[in-house]
């Protein structure tokens, strides 16, 4: 999901193309700051389709003599699903069973002669030939025996055969065949068979949904989704992620992977085929302190956004330096800033322990790395969130030790402060934490790593570890009517409001900058054709064209 946020265009030549009554033109937009629940996901188009289908085959041959299911009938194990003509099987059963029972008198009379073979043998009436005669004619006996019965046995089953029932629970989605048709055995036959009926159960479907290759990376298996189909365009049915099929799919040169979602249908609401839409989330933010899209600028278009608010530029970003002053920002006062150019800084609510504000955008890197002599520690090591747990265990473990270093930390902001002498107290603080300095840090820019600095400064709460953090700059209304630039930490966004994770307090007021820049971006258009229509030119040159045009 790609969030696109609104550039303010050259606001200082609009400013000038509009007049000097152009400020008071406009009344500028503004959204309260407020608790909101934030929801994160990805979307795609789906298709419902049943988990498990089941052919039902028959294992014998023959014309099908009874159907009395239809597609859409439900139907149970054992219940009938075709009878086939059982006469030729029923013929065999009844020559099986005359064959048993002709083999069991043969047993029976085999039996009474090999009784009385042995009684005369022992009494010397006959011979050993003659009893091993009667012997013989007994061993063949019960092996007609067996024979028959495993005949009847083999005719039985062809018989049950003939009648073919549901193996499970489930409606009938397919019936090719129909009443009075030869249908081909599914065991004895090279192509498998015919199939009589296709069979699933509708209790629990799954959404087919092809998810772009941008977003896959935030789906995982397990995650909530919600399925909203035009049958039920108001109705969302919830599901889990079932499972990402690793193949991925090309549609229009566009690259989507298969994501299975599998819902629960005990109302049978859901049928194999409809479309619908699948949302699945991916992050979830409940109550968090948010501001509308609108409200957010980069820091570095601090310069023009104040001028469209009629503040001075300067001013503002010398606001803005004084407040970083205070946290030991990227320089102090002028220093290494270069006169009008605005300083790239980082939300006051998530200074590092180290005494430097962490730096996420580009800018501020590249300041970063201008000034890592000066900025203590260095570039941020990579850490991971057992390093960030150890460390709130740390704290939790030595409060005494931890409330040492926030207190160090906040004398550090400070106006005036010996940051020098402050920074050594502070590193004998953290080895008695025994925790290391830029770890902490490292954890702090993550959002992890008891994002109590934010909390602490009155700013919207703890981060939550593993969400990633960016910077931004808000414009909020002060008592008297007027603006203040404010640098935030955001953390996770939808397509309306970001979350707002250290800078700004329930109850404020925050600037609509887009509207802002639509309206005089409308105002600079509405002043050429004024221009063009009146004959003068902006550039300078009246009626007369003695300027340049």
């Amino acid at each position: 999901m790609t969030r696109k946020f609104l550039t303010l265009l050259p606001l200082a030549g609009m400013l000038a193309a509009c007049g000097d009554n152009a400020e008071q033109s406009f009344r500028v937009q503004t959204a309260p700051v407020e608790r909101r629940t934030i929801v994160v996901q990805a979307e795609a188009s789906g298709v419902i389709e049943p988990m498990n289908v089941v052919e039902v085959k028959s294992r014998a041959s023959g014309q099908i003599i009874e159907m009395p299911v239809e597609t859409g009938t439900l139907v149970r194990p054992g219940d009938l699903i075709v009878q086939l003509d059982t006469r030729d099987v029923q013929n065999s059963w009844d020559q099986a069973k005359a064959d048993l029972d002709a083999a069991e008198k043969r047993l029976e009379v085999s039996t009474i002669q090999k009784n009385r073979s042995d009684e005369l043998l022992a009494a010397k009436i006959i011979t050993p030939q003659e009893n091993e005669a009667a012997q013989l004619d007994y061993s063949s006996a019960v092996t007609a025996i067996v024979r028959s019965r495993a005949a009847l046995d083999i005719a039985q089953q062809r018989l049950d055969d003939a009648r073919v029932t549901a193996p499970v629970t489930g409606t009938v989605i397919g019936k090719p065949v129909a009443l009075g048709q030869v249908i081909q055995s599914g065991t004895s036959t090279a192509g498998g068979g015919t199939t009589i009926v296709t069979m699933a159960d509708l209790t629990k479907v799954r959404a087919r949904a092809l998810v772009n290759e941008t977003d896959i990376g935030q789906v995982k298996a397990g995650q909530e989704a919600t399925v909203i189909v035009d049958a039920f365009p108001d109705r969302p049915f919830r599901g889990v992620v079932e499972k990402i099929e690793p193949q991925a799919v090309v549609q229009q040169n566009v690259t989507m992977f298969p994501v299975l979602v599998s819902i629960e249908n005990r109302e049978g609401l859901l049928l194999p085929g409809m479309n619908g839409e699948v949302a699945i989330v991916s992050q979830r933010r409940d109550n968090v302190i948010a501001v509308p899209n609108e409200a957010i600028r980069s820091v570095r278009e601090a310069a023009a956004t104040a001028e469209a608010l009629g503040l001075d530029p300067d001013s503002v970003q010398a606001q803005i330096r004084s407040a970083m002053g205070g946290m030991g920002g990227f320089g102090r006062g002028n220093g290494g800033n270069g006169g009008n150019r605005p300083v790239q800084v980082t939300s006051p609510g998530f200074v590092d322990l180290a005494g430097s504000a962490s730096a996420t955008t580009a800018d501020a890197q590249d300041a970063g790395r201008r000034q890592g002599a000066r900025r203590p520690g260095g570039q941020l090591p990579n850490v991971t969130a057992e390093q960030c747990k150890a460390i709130e265990d740390a704290r939790k473990a030595k409060p005494a030790a931890a409330k040492k270093v926030d207190d160090l930390q906040e004398r550090m902001r400070a106006d005036g402060a010996d940051r020098q002498a402050l920074m050594a107290d502070l590193r004998k603080a953290y080895t008695e934490l025994g925790a290391d300095m830029n770890v902490v840090r490292a954890c702090r820019a993550n959002g992890g790593a008891n994002g109590g600095t934010a909390a602490a400064n009155g700013a919207a709460g703890p981060a939550t570890p593993g969400v990633a953090t960016r910077t931004g700059l808000v414009f909020v209304q002060t008592a008297d009517s007027s603006w203040q630039a404010k640098v935030v930490r955001l953390g996770v966004a939808d397509y309306d409001y970001t979350e707002v994770v250290s800078g700004l307090e329930g109850g404020e007021n925050v600037a609509l900058l887009s509207a802002l820049a639509l309206q005089l971006q409308r105002e600079e258009s509405q002043q050429r054709i004024r221009d063009r229509t009146s004959g003068s030119s902006p550039l300078g040159g009246g009626a007369g064209g003695g300027g340049r045009r």
